[in-house]
C-alpha cells in the first residue's frame, strides 16, 4: 500500500502566479511545487526555447576538443566515434556520424558488443581502431572511468576525446579533452544532460569553430533537425526532463512528429504511434525497440536504422528491431519468474532490506530491466547478476533516497568496476566476493535508509474538483510538458468522487465513470481491476487528466494511478 502525500498548498504564491500569467490556480500551484516561481523561471518554463540554452564554450574542455576536431577535419585525419549499445549511446553515435559526414570528415564508428566486450572502451577494440588509422577517438556516453584505456590510447598515438555524463570517479582518465558537466571545476549549468545531450553540445561548439575557421561550405549542418535523436536518447536514458533537457526534448518532439527521419518514421509506424509524438511514447515504444537489438543482437543495427536514407531498408530494419523487442519481452518474463522464485525460495525479504540475485545463465541484456521490475514489485534496492566472461556482472536499480553509486562506493574493495547514476548502475565482481558483497551492500542500505524509506510514496500536486478539469485547463496543462523523470505528469487528488459506473476490462483494468456535483468524467486505471469499487460508493482518487480520442470523438478522461475506497 502506498502512502499518499499531498503537497502543502501555497495559495498566496500560487495566486500571484495565476494573476500574472493568467493561469488556472491548479497549474500555478503545480509550478510552485516545482519551485518555478520567479518571473524569469516562469517565462522560460512556460515558453522554453533554444535561445535559453547556455553557450557551449561554458563547458570545460569544449574549446580544446573543438580545436582538435577542426584540425582533424581540415587534415582529413581519421576520426572514430566509440559508442555504446543502449539508446543514449546509439542516438549519440548517429548524431555525431551524421554531422561529421555533412562536414566532410573522415569518420567511422564502433559500438562494443554487450556480451562479448561489455561497456565502454576496451583495449582489444582500441588496438584494432588504431591499426585502421584512427587518429582521434571520441567516446559518447562512456569513457569517464576508462583510466587504463586512456593510457592505451595515448600509447597508440590516438587523441582521446571523452564525452560522457555518468558520475565522475575519484580518478579521471588522462585524455586530450573530457566533456562531462559533472566533473570538478566545470561551471556549465546542464549537469543532468544525457550522453546524447553532451554530444549535441560538442556539435554546437564544433559547428561554430568550423564556421570561424572557414571550413563550412555552402550549407551548415542543421542541428535543430538533429534534436529528434537528442530527444529519444534523453528520454530513454531517464535523464531528468527539466532545465536544458526539457528544452532539448520539447523541441526534439516537434522534429520527430514531422517524421522526416526515415528510421524514426518506420519505428513510429511499426509501434503504432500516430499524430503528435509524446515523451512517454519515446520511453515505452521507440526506446525499447532500439534498446532490444543492443541487448540481444548488435546495437549497430540501431545506428544503421537512424542513419538510413532508404525507406525500404528503414522498414526492414525497423521490423528486425520490433522482433528483437518481442524476443526481449519473452526472455524478460522468464528471468523475472526465476528471480521471484529465488526471492521466495531463499526468504530474501525476511533476511534483507535489499535484493541481490545471481544466476549464471541469466541473459546480460535484460538483467537491468528485470531489476527494474523487481523494484516496482518489492520496492527495495535491487541488483540482478549473471556470469560474465571475467566473473560476475550485474545491473542495479534503486528506490527514492538511495543513491546507488554512492552505496556501491562503500563496497568498492569487493568490486571490480562499477558506475552509473543515482537510480541505475552497473557493476562487476569476482565470484568469490559475492557472499561478502551481498552482506555489505545490505548493511549499506540499512545504514542509509530509515523505515519510512521502504514504503513507496504517491506524491500528489494539488487537490482538485471535476469542475476545474475542462478543455481550457487541459490546454494550460500541456504547457508543462514534456513529462517524465524530473518533470512528472502532475498528480491530482480528488476527494469523495461518486462511482456512477464501474467494470473490469481486459481482465485486469478498471474502467469507471465518476461524478462530483453536476459534472462526471470517465476514468481508466490500468492493472487496478482487482480493486474495483461498487457503483454508488464514494472513492478518493489519485489521477492525471488526459485526452481520450476514440472513433472520431475527443473527451477528457482521468488516468487513475491509485484509489482509496470506503
Amino acid at each position: 500500500m502506498k502512502r499518499w502525500i499531498l503537497s502543502p498548498p501555497d495559495p498566496e504564491k500560487a495566486g500571484e502566479i495565476s494573476r500574472s500569467f493568467n493561469l488556472s490556480p491548479l497549474i500555478s500551484q503545480i509550478l510552485v511545487n516545482r519551485q518555478v516561481t520567479t518571473p524569469e523561471a516562469l517565462s522560460q518554463f512556460l515558453q522554453p526555447s533554444l535561445g535559453h540554452l547556455p553557450d557551449p564554450s561554458d563547458m570545460k574542455d569544449m574549446d580544446k576538443a573543438t580545436a582538435r576536431l577542426v584540425q582533424a577535419i581540415a587534415r582529413k585525419e581519421p576520426i572514430t566515434i566509440y559508442g555504446d549499445y543502449d539508446v543514449d549511446g546509439t542516438t549519440a553515435t548517429a548524431l555525431l556520424m551524421e554531422f561529421f559526414r555533412q562536414v566532410g570528415a573522415t569518420v567511422d564508428y564502433y559500438i562494443p558488443h554487450r556480451i562479448h566486450e561489455g561497456y565502454s572502451l576496451n583495449e582489444a577494440a582500441m588496438r584494432q581502431l588504431a591499426a585502421r588509422g584512427t587518429r582521434v577517438l571520441i567516446t559518447v556516453d562512456n569513457g569517464i572511468s576508462a583510466v587504463h584505456e586512456a593510457q592505451v590510447a595515448k600509447e597508440l598515438g590516438m587523441d582521446l576525446i571523452i564525452t560522457d555524463h555518468h558520475e565522475v570517479p575519484p580518478t579521471l582518465p588522462v585524455a586530450y579533452a573530457i566533456l562531462n558537466p559533472k566533473q570538478a571545476g566545470d561551471s556549465f549549468p546542464g549537469k543532468e544532460l544525457a550522453g546524447v545531450g553532451v554530444a549535441y553540445y560538442l556539435l554546437m561548439g564544433l559547428r561554430r569553430a568550423l564556421r570561424e575557421a572557414g571550413l563550412l561550405k555552402d550549407q551548415e549542418p542543421n542541428l535543430r533537425q538533429a534534436l529528434d535523436l537528442v530527444a529519444v536518447g534523453t528520454v530513454a536514458d531517464l535523464a531528468p526532463l527539466k532545465g536544458l533537457n526539457r528544452i532539448l526534448v520539447r523541441e526534439g518532439l516537434k522534429v520527430i512528429s514531422k517524421r522526416g527521419r526515415l528510421g524514426f518514421r518506420a519505428l513510429l509506424d511499426i509501434s503504432g504511434v500516430d499524430g503528435e509524438v509524446r515523451a512517454d511514447q519515446l520511453a515505452f515504444r521507440i526506446g525499447p525497440r532500439i534498446n532490444a537489438v543492443g541487448r540481444l543482437e548488435e546495437a549497430d543495427l540501431g545506428v544503421q536504422l537512424l542513419l538510413s536514407e532508404d525507406a525500404v531498408q528503414a522498414g526492414t530494419l525497423a521490423e528486425r528491431l520490433d522482433q528483437a523487442n518481442i524476443s526481449r519481452k519473452v526472455l524478460e518474463d522468464q528471468i523475472s519468474e526465476g528471480a521471484v522464485t529465488q526471492i521466495e525460495r531463499d526468504g530474501i525479504l525476511e533476511k534483507y532490506r535489499s535484493i541481490v540475485l545471481y544466476q549464471e545463465d541469466w541473459h546480460q541484456g535484460v538483467i537491468g530491466i528485470v531489476a527494474s521490475r523487481l523494484v516496482d514489485r518489492y520496492y527495495l534496492p535491487t541488483i540482478v547478476m549473471t556470469r560474465d566472461r571475467a566473473g560476475i556482472k550485474g545491473s542495479a536499480r534503486s528506490i527514492r533516497n538511495f543513491h546507488l553509486v554512492e552505496g556501491l562506493r562503500e563496497c568498492a574493495d569487493l568490486l571490480g568496476k562499477f558506475g552509473g547514476h543515482a537510480y541505475a548502475a552497473g557493476l562487476s565482481l569476482p565470484e568469490e566476493n559475492l557472499a561478502a558483497f551481498r552482506q555489505r551492500f545490505d548493511q549499506v542500505v540499512r545504514n542509509r535508509l530509515n523505515k519510512e524509506d521502504f514504503i513507496p510514496c504517491l506524491r500528489m500536486d494539488v487537490e482538485s474538483s471535476l469542475q476545474q478539469i475542462d478543455p481550457l485547463f487541459m490546454e494550460q496543462l500541456s504547457r508543462l510538458e514534456p513529462f517524465g523523470l524530473g518533470n512528472p505528469a502532475p498528480l491530482f487528488f480528488l476527494k469523495g468522487a461518486l462511482v456512477k459506473e464501474s467494470r473490469v476490462v481486459g481482465e485486469k483494468h478498471l474502467k469507471m465513470r465518476v461524478g462530483q456535483g453536476p459534472r462526471s468524467l470517465g476514468a481508466i486505471g490500468f492493472r487496478l481491476g482487482p480493486r474495483q469499487p461498487a457503483g454508488g460508493t464514494q472513492v478518493d482518487l489519485a489521477f492525471t487528466p488526459e485526452w481520450n480520442e476514440w472513433n472520431g470523438s475527443k473527451n477528457i478522461q482521468l488516468r487513475l494511478i491509485d484509489l482509496k475506497g470506503p
